[in-house]
């Protein structure tokens, strides 16, 4: 018996890491922390939103492009990052609570693969600009200042 309950494990866990799943939840977002990303959202003129897999190579080339302009970006209330993981069915709906709540649940629909960098135009829930499987910080940088000078234009 004990050795049929071992093998029922060793199936479930290859299971799911064959399918991309984890059987690790995610801590749940709690209310408020949807409630500040979307006062992040309204108040800012851009979104970049890093769309992510856990089993995907340019997913993890660009995570610390990503990291690093989180960072240098930190004091800039124009600009707001956001991860859409579609790693596990955990994470997808983590991320559809904050897409419905700031109006982006057509932008989400619509992504179905992962290593793209999508710029949002905060306002109208427009995609101005996309990056797929980019690594270059310089062209992150060029840009978001360009995005940003141009929604500052109008």
């Amino acid at each position: 018996m004990k050795n049929i309950f071992c093998i029922l494990i060793i199936f479930i866990i290859s299971a799911s890491t064959l399918c991309g799943c984890s059987l690790v939840t995610n801590p749940k977002l709690t209310k408020e922390e949807i409630t500040n990303t979307i006062n992040k959202i309204k108040k800012s003129k851009i979104i970049l939103l890093d769309v992510y897999h856990d089993r995907c190579v340019s997913c993890k080339n660009i995570e610390p492009v990503i990291e690093k302009l989180k960072a240098d970006y930190s004091g800039n209330p124009d600009i707001v990052f956001l991860k859409y993981d579609l790693s596990n069915p955990f994470t997808v709906l983590q991320s559809k609570k904050i897409a419905k709540a700031a109006g982006l649940e057509d932008i989400y629909k619509s992504q179905r693969y992962s290593g793209i960098v999508l710029i949002i135009d905060s306002k109208n829930k427009k995609i101005i600009d996309s990056l797929i499987s980019e690594y270059d910080i310089q062209k992150y940088y060029g840009v978001i200042q360009r995005d940003l000078a141009i929604i500052n234009a109008t």
